[in-house]
């Protein structure tokens, strides 16, 4: 995975802040004959290239449109495939829009895959696999299964399920190279299995947040998996809400949380649980 980061900060997506505890990835495709990322992120930062027409998402209604994306994949101006995150994970994205059964934009993260005129064989493999690979980080991060239902789908996918706006990516261009979101959703368990217990999920070019007190947790990213699910869900319902310092993907900074206090959330969490089963 070639993952980096060039966040929208102008567009009005961004800037509205919406905290969301992601559920699920949603895979979209442009339905643009574009694989060049620079089309859709921007401003230049040296590897992208530069968009001469100024028609990148880092603008408060790109095309007139409410619209962004966590990530976009597609090529760099050297012809490599890379990642690019533009929101933070935390953050609800306007990508898949409503339908009957609610909105896919306040449970799952989003990705565009930059298309180009379909029929490149070479372009989709690396493409496809870039997907596989940082879908599977996703997933490890947020603790998601992408075989469970409604974890990982395509847009197409949400609209039959009535949480997404009438759209068909990315089913118009998998079949075309011998792949669905069945065999993606196998690809991209099968890579978390060939990653598990030797990788470290956090982005690739952040340092990690360290705590200042031994024992003390300030960030999601400090704590023990086992306490993750839990803390995001009392985040997500404003339990939690630290002193105002986040992180880069919306979350907060400063918790200051000790371990007998995780183990303590952990464990009244699972009761109400039982209690709200019953």
């Amino acid at each position: 995975m070639n993952l980096k980061q060039q966040l929208l900060t102008n567009n009005d997506c961004y800037k509205a802040g919406a905290a969301m505890v992601p559920k699920g990835v949603m895979v979209h495709s442009t339905g643009a004959n574009n694989p060049n990322l620079k089309r859709y992120v921007g401003p230049d930062d040296g590897l992208l290239g530069v968009n001469q027409y100024g028609n990148h998402w880092n603008t408060p209604k790109p095309g007139g449109r409410s619209v962004c994306v966590h990530a976009f994949i597609g090529k760099l101006e050297d012809g490599t495939v890379a990642t690019y995150q533009t929101l933070p994970w935390g953050m609800r994205g306007w990508h898949g829009g409503s339908g009957w059964n609610g909105s896919v934009n306040n449970t799952h993260i989003s990705f565009e895959i930059c298309e180009d005129g379909l029929t490149d064989k070479d372009y989709f493999a690396k493409a496809y696999k870039e997907a596989v690979e940082f879908t599977a980080f996703l997933c490890a991060t947020h603790s998601l299964d992408p075989m469970a239902d409604g974890v990982v789908i395509g847009h197409y996918e949400g609209h039959a399920r009535g949480i997404a706006d009438n759209h068909g990516d990315p089913g118009h261009w998998f079949p075309l190279h011998g792949k669905s979101m069945d065999s993606f959703r196998a690809d991209v368990k099968a890579e978390m299995a060939a990653a598990d217990g030797g990788s470290d999920t956090r982005e690739p070019d952040r340092k990690p947040h360290a705590s200042p007190t031994p024992g003390r947790y300030d960030t999601l990213a400090d704590m023990p998996q086992w306490a993750v699910s839990e803390v995001s869900r009392l985040i997500g319902s404003g339990a939690i809400l630290g002193a105002g310092e986040k992180d880069a993907d919306g979350y907060p900074a400063d918790m200051d949380l000790s371990y007998d206090m995780l183990r303590t959330l952990v464990i009244i969490g699972r009761d109400k649980g039982k209690a709200r089963a019953g």
